[in-house]
This record gives C-alpha cells, structure tokens and sequence, in this order.
C-alpha cells in the first residue's frame, strides 16, 4: 500500500480476473475505465475502483493512458472512504470536486448507453418491419423470427432519482465556485460530497451494467435475423450494381411461350393469344376509347381466361410449375416486353419469395380458386346476386339445364371452378382494376402508377388494416349469434361472433376495394369476401376504410332483412336512410348542414349507402383522432351502432361532442352486460365451466 508508479498503458486491473482489494487516489497523469460498450476518462484527484465491489472481481478494466502515479489504500467496506477523504484534508477540495466530476461523466455515459440500446432496439423492429419486402425485392422467402416478438425496449431506471442528474451538473457547473466556498470550509463537508454523489454514480454503474447485459442479451437473441438481414442487404447491394451496368440477376425470356406450352391450350388458341398480346403490346394507344382499341382489350381479355383455367388446372398437380406460371397467377403477368425489364425483375422476386398467410384470411386469386375447387369453400355470387345452387336452379327453370346435369355439377370441381372464374375473377378483376372501360386481364406497365414494393399488398399489410380498424370500430366483423344450451341452464344467449373477411389479392394494378359478398349463402357466421388489387395505386388505407364501412352497411342490411329501412326497428340502415330521407326537417340540423347534405347528396346520386361510406371514413380518420368532420345526427347514429374501442373511448371522453354519447353506451352495455355476468357467476357456482360463447361475450362487451 503507498504510492504507486504506472507506466503509460498498464492495466491496472482487469475485470473478470483481479480481485478488488484496494481502492486509489489518482495523484498523476490519466486512467481509462471502460467495459464493453462504454470508457470514461479519469484525471487528478479522482477515486479509482470506488465502484467496485471489495472481495469480488473487477466489473471494469482501468488503463493507464499515460505515465500516472496513485495512493492506494485498503478497501475491505464502503465505511474506509471518508477516512480516506479525512486523512488528506488539502486535496479534500480536489477530492469533492472529481468526484462530482466522475458522476457528471458517469450520467452522460448512461444516458449515451440508454440511447445506444434504444437505437439498437428500434433498428432491429424498423429492420423487422422491413424484412418482409427487402426478401421481396431480392427474391428470398422470408423467415419466421419468434424471438424478435419477444424482445422489449430497455427501460429507464427509476432507481436514480430525477433530481439527481440536474443536480450533479448543476455541481459541476459551479465546481470552481464550491471548491472554494464550500468544499475546502470543512473537511466533514467534503467528505459528504464524496459519499452523497458517489451513492449517485454506483447506482449508476449499476444500471449501466443492466444496460449492457440488456445489450448482450439482444445481440444473441437476434443474431440469426441480423445474420439473415446482413445477407438481404448484400444482395440489395448487389441489385444495385447489377442495375448501374452489370448483369441482371434473373433474366426471363419469351414468358408467353413458357406460359402457354404449360397451359396445353391448343395450337389456335396459344396463336391467338400470342397474336393479341403482340399486337396489344406494340399498339401505342392501346387504351383509347376508340372501337379498334375496344374490341382488342375485350377479345384479349376473353382468351386470357382460356389460358388461364388449364394452366391453373394442370399446377394443382404440379408442385414446381416455372415461375413464370406463377407471375401469370399471381399477376397476370404474360410478357417481360409489356411488363418491363424493372418490374419483371421485381414481380419475379416478390412471386419467388411468396407466403401464404397463416391464418389463410388473406389469399391470392389462385389459392382462392384452390379452396373452390377442392370443395372447401362455396362458389361466390354471380352478378345476379345468386349463389352456385341458386344459379343452378334457376338454369334448370330456363331449360337450360337437366336435373341429372344439376346432380353431376353441383360437386364437380371444374364447375365449380368455371362458374368462380367467369364470375368473381373475370368480374371482380375488372371492378378492382378501377377503370372499368380500360380494363385489360394482363399485367402492362403502362399501369403501374405507383412504385411496386409500395403498391404490393401482403398478408401482413391487410392484417395490419384489419389490426387498426379493429382499433376504432372494435364490431366491425362482428355479426349476432345465438347459443342455447338447456342442459346447463342457458335457454338462449345473444353474443357478437367476430369473423374475419376473406381478402382476396386480385392479380392486377388497380384503385379499388371491393365487398362482393358479406357472408356465404344464408349462413350469417361465414366468412364476408372482399376483393382488393394486388397491387394497389390509391391510398390504401382510405380504400380499406371504405371497403370496411360497405361492410357495414350491408352486413346491417343483411341482418335486418326487409326491415333494413324500417326506422320502427332501429338499425345502422334504418336509422341513417331516415336521417338522409327527411333532414330538411330535422330541427337537430344548422342550415349549414342542411345545404352540406343537400350536396353530398347530389354527388352520391341520392345513394344512401354511398354517403354513410364517405361519412364512415370521416368518423375513422378524422373523428376517431379528435377532429370534428360529422354533424351531431350523423356523429350519434354513427357512435351509436359503430361504437370506438374502449381505450379510444376514454381518449375522447372529455371531448363534449361525446361525453353524453359515451355515458349513454356506458350504461347501455351495462344493462346488457349484467344478465350475462350473472349467468357466467351462476354456472361458476355450480361448477359447471362457462362457454365459450358466454366468455366471449363478456370479453367483447369489455373492448
């Protein structure tokens, strides 16, 4: 013990291997402490291994960054500081000082810690938030990374007091005053400083270590994803130069005839395609109005179809069709000519690197198509609002069809599947598509008014928009239901089933979103079909809002049946076709807006459901982030059968357009809420397990 000697770069301690025993005053030159993530310098006068912990190993290493001298003294308890400080009273001062410098620095090391593990968190989400599409572009099937769903943000410390970082730099700020006014007054003083901000600056320590072990944690825990995304990027990287002159990384050539020589269509029908594409691609007005233009989209859209059916038929047995076959299913895509070399190239990697969703509500047209030929969902609506068996009925009605012809169609795939194909998919691709007396089936990048990876909606995206209606408009999917179990004493219950839509991705560039139906057949706890362009060009969030709100509306209407317009039986239907019908003399209206729905009307064509649409999408993106866009009519009908979410509730409870409607709905679903309370206490108290029925409901009326 005694004076010390340290040449420059000495390792005066070595965390992990030296055992604490002493503690030093650093008398000459500078000493480094540092871990793994953070150093901080220490000079004259400064404490060293005073966070250190006697009889254990060094947490941290301290270098010598120049020739430097320290005293070193026995360090067997936190008690041998202040005699320390006591046995040198004319540094005391010095002593004071440093070491409010010391826990001046060890706060700025802490907060830089902090926002290095945040960053280091934050980039790791946005990269997996990212990861989908970067796989995308570069052609990779995106993995599946659990542990990334379970990592957290660090946390800041509540253990060091608030007042503690201000008031350490506050001291340090005025060093030069308190060393002389306050430090060197008396050595008890002094000796206080030392203890006061050093219990600052341990904890510090402490948590820094947390910090670190946070840091270590989340490096081990996500090294396989940054290992994946570090070989993302260096094909990313490798795209780029491939696009600045080298070679391009996958090359399709003469994708019509790979299509159609897998397709087996005949000879004439492969030529008359191949003839309509070419004359279409090399047609530089190709879109115009004109009858010529007309009549080569219309015929071109005809054989599209003819092609399409074999070859989609032929791939239910073949797992490893080319991928040009699968850009024609998923895209429509027929020609790298009419596509473009770029978005061949993107649509080649974003087929490669495909996912079906894994809860199978999101779906290509092909893995719909799928489902409707392998009988496990019934074939969609034709046009004339009638379902598979209704069509066959009626075409049996017409003489068109025999009743042993019915027999072997109503089961039979390929029926099945010429029906959905000249119904849903040739109609609803037009619909989506957006223009509909433009239309073309084929993929043309004349179309292509938005970046494609912007455009390209995946599972995730449209989970994403079911995740924030669900947000505002909690019932949105819901639709009533009813349970019954005499055995247990339960005659009859009402519970909200909430069933979500089937979003069917059509392969085309279009503007739209479209409800072709809201449930299957008769049977009102089936999945609503909705349909979207693959690649959408509108804002997409708008377009899906709107989409949910047509939901809605025919979802009511649906339910209520013929009395969807009786204002007798209350309804969102009802109650908003008699506040459009007669608003001239509602008293509740200002003038102003009487003549707002005058015009609103007039530019909806006096289409009810095309106004509550427009009112919906306000009361989702406007009124539900507290900006007023409705009328008071229009707001209460709204709240009323499209409540928001309970936490969105409470943010607008102060807002006095809707305190009075909040109280109301509060005590409206408390009446409802406490016979179902009761009958789920009274099936606990007989020991019987409550249904899931009942559960559920309780757990809605909650939301």
């Amino acid at each position: 013990m005694g004076l010390e000697k340290i040449e420059k770069g000495t390792i005066i301690h070595k965390a992990g291997e030296d055992t604490v025993g002493t503690i030093e005053i650093l008398v000459k030159g500078s000493i480094k402490i540092y871990d793994q993530f953070s150093s901080i310098t220490m000079s004259v006068g400064s404490f060293i291994g005073i966070v250190e912990s006697p009889g254990k190993k060094y947490i941290y290493s301290y270098e010598a960054l120049e020739d430097s001298a320290v005293y070193s003294y026995p360090f067997e308890d936190l008690t041998d500081i202040p005699p320390i400080v006591r046995s040198n009273p004319k540094i005391a001062p010095i002593l004071a000082a440093q070491s409010v410098a010391t826990a001046s620095k060890c706060c700025d090391v802490y907060e830089k810690e902090y926002d290095d593990a945040l960053s280091e968190y934050e980039k790791i989400i946005a990269d997996y938030a990212d990861y989908p599409s970067l796989c995308i572009k570069v052609g990779e099937t995106p993995m599946i990374f659990n542990e990334i769903d379970e990592i957290i943000p660090p946390e800041k410390t509540e253990k060091i007091g608030e007042w503690a970082f201000p008031y350490i730099r506050s001291l340090k700020e005025n060093e030069a005053i308190l060393k002389k006014s306050l430090y060197s007054i008396n050595i008890d003083i002094a000796a206080g400083i030392v203890m006061s901000t050093f219990y600052i600056y341990d904890n510090i320590s402490r948590e820094n270590q947390l910090l670190g072990e946070y840091r270590k944690a989340l490096k081990k825990k996500t090294a396989n994803f940054t290992a994946n995304m570090k070989m993302i990027n260096a094909k990313l990287s490798d795209m780029e130069k491939n696009a600045d002159g080298g070679s391009s990384v996958v090359t399709v050539v003469n994708a019509l005839s790979t299509i159609l020589a897998y397709s087996g269509v005949s000879p004439e029908i492969a030529a008359k395609f191949e003839e309509q594409i070419n004359q279409f691609k090399n047609s530089s007005n190709r879109y115009d109005s004109e009858d010529e233009a007309r009549a080569l989209r219309r015929n071109l859209g005809n054989t599209f179809y003819e092609v399409f059916t074999p070859a989609f038929i032929k791939s239910l047995s073949d797992d490893n069709y080319p991928m040009e076959v699968k850009m024609f299913f998923m895209f429509g895509f027929v020609d790298e000519e009419l596509a473009g070399e770029k978005n061949t190239q993107i649509l080649y990697n974003m087929a490669k690197a495909y996912m079906p969703d894994p809860e199978g509500n999101v779906v290509t047209l092909y893995e719909w198509l799928k489902k409707i030929y392998n009988l496990e969902v019934e074939p969609s609506r034709n046009e004339f609002d009638q379902d598979w068996e209704s069509y066959l009925r009626e075409q049996k009605a017409t003489g068109n069809l025999k009743q042993p012809q019915i027999d072997a169609m109503v089961n039979d795939p390929k029926s099945r599947l010429d029906f959905e194909i000249h119904n849903l998919f040739s109609l609803g691709n037009r619909m989506t598509f957006g223009r509909i007396s433009s239309f073309v089936p084929v993929f043309d990048e004349m179309n292509v008014l938005r970046p494609l990876d912007m455009a390209y909606l995946t599972y995730s995206k449209i989970n994403e928009y079911f995740a924030k209606i669900r947000a505002i408009d909690y019932g949105v999917f819901c639709r009533q239901a009813v349970y019954s179990n005499p055995e247990i004493g339960v005659t009859q219950l009402f519970y909200a089933d909430d069933i979500t839509p089937y979003m069917i991705l059509m392969p085309n560039v279009g503007s739209r979103a479209s409800l072709w139906q809201e449930i299957e057949g008769k049977k009102r706890s089936t999945k609503a079909r909705m349909l979207v362009s693959i690649f959408n060009t509108e804002n997409t969030e708008e377009c899906m809002v709107r989409l949910f709100g047509e939901f809605r509306w025919e979802m009511c209407k649906t339910e209520q049946g013929v009395h969807w317009n009786d204002v007798t039986d209350p309804s969102l239907t009802s109650m908003y076709c008699d506040y459009l019908q007669f608003f001239k003399k509602n008293s509740a209206l200002s003038t102003e807006n009487k003549e707002k729905l005058k015009t609103d009307l007039k530019k909806y064509s006096n289409n009810y459901k095309n106004v509550f649409i427009a009112d919906y999408l306000a009361y989702v993106k406007f009124e539900a982030n507290g900006s007023p866009r409705l009328n008071k009519v229009a707001r209460e009908i709204l709240f009323t059968f499209c409540p928001f979410a309970k936490e969105l509730r409470e943010k607008v409870s102060d807002n006095p357009q809707y305190t009075e409607l909040i109280n109301h709905y509060q005590a409206h679903i408390g009446n409802i809420a406490k016979p179902v309370m009761n009958m789920a206490s009274k099936l606990k108290r007989d020991g019987i397990e409550v249904p899931e029925q009942i559960t559920k409901q309780l757990e809605h009326l909650s939301k």
